[in-house]
Parts: C-alpha cells; structure tokens; sequence
C-alpha cells in the first residue's frame, strides 16, 4: 500500500510489485502523481472510507493533510484490535480524528521539534513547507492528536517519522508521554533505518 508519491514513501514498491505479481494499493491521485500511463496488473485503487479486505484484515484508507496528490492513511483491523498509521501530514482535520479514535495501537508521526526547525539550517521554504498545515506533524501536534484518541484500549504509541535534523527521541517522547500520564517508557521511538520490534496486539 503506497501512502503517496513522495520516494520516501514509494520507494521501490511499483518495481518490488511486478517483479513479485503483488497487489499493488494506492489513491488515483498518487498514480497520476508517479506518471502513470499504463496501470500494471497488479493495480488497485483505494478511495477514502473505502475498505479494503487483505485475507483477515481490513484496511481501512482516509484522508489527510499533506502536500500530496491525494495521500492517505490506514486504519488496520483484524475485527478485535485496530491499528493506525498516521505519518506525513501537518494539521488536525476531524474526518482524521473520527478514523483515529479508539485505536489499540497507532504509529505517529512526530517529525520535528517546532524549535529546533525553527533554528536548523534548512532554507525559509523548506521550514514553512515542513511546518506548514500540509507538511509535518511536530512534537506538539502529535501529542494533540494522541490527547484526542487515546483511550482505555490503547496498548501501544509508536512515535515514528523523527527527522534526523529538527528532533531528538526524547523531545518525542516527552511529549507524548504527557498524553498518557507521563509514563514514556510506554512510548517505542521508530528508529528511521531499522523501524522498531515486533509488537502484539490483543
């Protein structure tokens, strides 16, 4: 599933996918972002608020704030547990939060400390872009959403899509760890090349 067209995001997926026969999931707005003409086989199109059943799961698409073509995210359920991706997008709309809400696990993105982007060497339009209501989630922002959805059944938070540059874990941490009682040792920090260990659900 190909969130949005940005090479962070797509990587080698379309090549992976027809090399291997895979399905292959993203919104036509992304497909017309990478260039597509001819749609592989493989191609399927997702919609917001349109499930999808993958064997056991359903995947569940919505749509955010991004500066993408028509970027989406994923809500993840197996009919007990439900788990939210949420990365690349810079502002709260309430369509995200209803998608978000009472989860048993989310992976959030906390790419920046509004600070130190504010103080990184990065050029004016690449700060106003990443701050931006379509860039990136801060620190502060996340927590917000975290504050928003968090509930009883949450078992796992996940802060991921940290930038090298314009954050620290515990700055990430810190802030969401104030969303859940201060507990931060609860908070798994994604590291950006290995990702993080398997966590169970249920």
């Amino acid at each position: 599933f190909v969130t949005h067209e940005h090479g962070d995001h797509i990587g080698c997926a379309l090549a992976l996918a027809e090399r291997e026969a895979l399905p292959l999931w993203m919104s036509r707005g992304t497909w017309r972002a990478v260039g597509g003409f001819a749609a592989p086989a493989s191609l399927r199109f997702a919609r917001d608020d349109e499930s999808i059943a993958v064997g056991d799961i359903e995947v569940h698409p919505f749509t955010v704030a991004h500066d993408a073509a028509e970027p989406l995210q994923l809500r993840c359920s197996d009919g007990g547990s439900r788990l939210v991706v949420l990365t690349d997008l810079g502002s709260i709309t309430t369509h995200m939060i209803d998608n978000v809400a009472g989860c048993d696990a989310i992976l959030l993105e906390c790419n920046h400390d509004a600070g130190m982007l504010a103080m990184s060497r990065y050029p004016p339009s690449l700060k106003s872009r990443i701050g931006g209501r379509f860039g990136h989630l801060s620190n502060a922002t996340a927590a917000e959403i975290l504050a928003r959805c968090a509930s009883a059944r949450l078992q796992h938070v996940v802060a991921a899509h940290l930038s090298l540059e314009n954050n620290r874990p515990a700055l990430a941490r810190a802030a969401l760890a104030a969303c859940l009682g201060g507990d931060g040792e609860a908070i798994v920090i994604a590291d950006p090349g290995t990702g993080f260990e398997w966590l169970r659900l249920g």
